[in-house]
């Protein structure tokens, strides 16, 4: 049987844009679509991502010397969106077939050097996931300097000076319909936790945001703890449980990440609390979606979290370096799925670090 989540690149990209905002329903719209928020959740993306980029000083002729800054590269959503990012450049020609890799292991100080490295190897292009958005803010200013344009493809939107464009997941949007799912599930009661990504991070910043807002409408949801499990499960698991230790009642749990849902359940499951708890949507990361389909009880759902954005990424940098106009942020679309459709989607063949996808059996990661 296919499980495959339907794969958002910029045909639906343009649908969406084409037909406007969406009245909600609910908290996320309908199971296998888009999601959509109530209006007076105004995403901070929303505000500028229209902005229109001149990219005439970046236009060149080809070849192009595509090089890619990571900020980690231990993550499993990263890996897919590396491969996605290679499949999609060698869809053009005019992309060298070599494309230079960084890993800066979680240090935005190397994340700096390594921009540097790449601008003094004659990059062209320079396609980046961060550590932390601000803190290498000076690197992408100075390629940009150069002539070098940039691309964030780690998901969030930032609007920074050193960033052309941004191939980006609705971090605030995304975070707005998990913490109304849970909001509702609870029934407007009770006590929760929230487990965020890297500190630092427009994921983090947005998703707490997000949080924040959603909850100032529930006065009867008290948050107790917010910790960053830094889209790692294993670190996740160990926080809930100085969590589960600190206190004797928890609800619920806001995580949107697969990885950390996957990482909070099993320790919620260990400690014999499992029953007590229900959980915000997660994303599509394989290991989230096997829980959900042997816990169907405890589960919100799923808001997916696409690294498609890695090869929309290179779509958007292509018309940079043609010198076409672009936007400040192109929005790749999570899509929502209720708790009774979200077990289907699981592969269970397949290792808990996989993520949906249509890349050819070339460019898949060794499993």
């Amino acid at each position: 049987m296919d499980r495959r989540i339907p794969i958002v690149g910029t045909t639906l990209v343009a649908l969406a844009l084409a037909a406007g905002p969406v009245a909600a329903q609910d908290a996320s719209g309908e199971s296998g679509q888009p999601i959509v928020i109530p209006e007076q959740y105004v995403s901070p993306e929303a505000l500028t991502a229209d902005t229109v980029v001149d990219t005439s000083a970046f236009a060149k002729e080809g070849p192009w010397k595509l090089c890619v800054s990571s900020g980690y590269l231990v993550n499993s959503w990263v890996v897919f969106a590396l491969q996605h990012i290679r499949y999609q450049a060698s869809l053009e020609p005019r992309y060298e077939s070599e494309i230079v890799v960084t890993d800066a292991n979680f240090d935005p100080n190397k994340q700096i050097g390594d921009i540097t490295d790449l601008i003094n190897q004659g990059c062209d292009a320079i396609i980046y996931w961060p550590v932390d958005d601000t803190a290498i803010e000076p690197g992408l200013e100075q390629a940009v300097a150069a002539g070098i344009p940039t691309v964030n493809v780690g998901g969030g939107y930032a609007d920074l000076p050193g960033i052309v464009s941004n191939a980006y997941i609705d971090q605030y949007e995304l975070g707005a319909a998990g913490a109304l799912r849970l909001a509702e599930a609870l029934g407007g009661q009770g006590k929760i936790v929230s487990m965020l990504p890297i500190a630092g991070t427009t994921a983090a910043v947005d998703q707490d945001k997000a949080l924040r807002d959603v909850l100032a409408d529930y006065p009867g949801i008290e948050l107790l703890d917010t910790q960053n499990g830094d889209w790692n499960r294993a670190k996740a698991k160990e926080l809930t449980e100085t969590w589960l230790q600190r206190y004797p009642q928890i609800d619920g749990v806001f995580t949107p990440a697969g990885q950390m849902s996957a990482g909070v359940a099993e320790a919620f499951d260990e400690a014999g609390r499992l029953g007590e708890v229900r959980f915000s949507p997660g994303d599509e990361y394989n290991g989230w979606l096997k829980w959900i389909a042997a816990h169907p009880e405890s589960n919100g759902g799923v808001v997916t979290f696409p690294p498609s954005a890695g090869g929309v990424g290179v779509q958007q940098m292509t018309r940079i370096l043609s010198g076409e106009e672009v936007t400040k942020g192109i929005h790749v679309p999570s899509l929502w799925y209720a708790p009774e459709d979200a077990a289907a989607l699981a592969d269970e063949a397949a290792p808990d670090d996989w993520w949906a996808n249509d890349l050819p059996a070339e460019f898949l990661p060794a499993s």
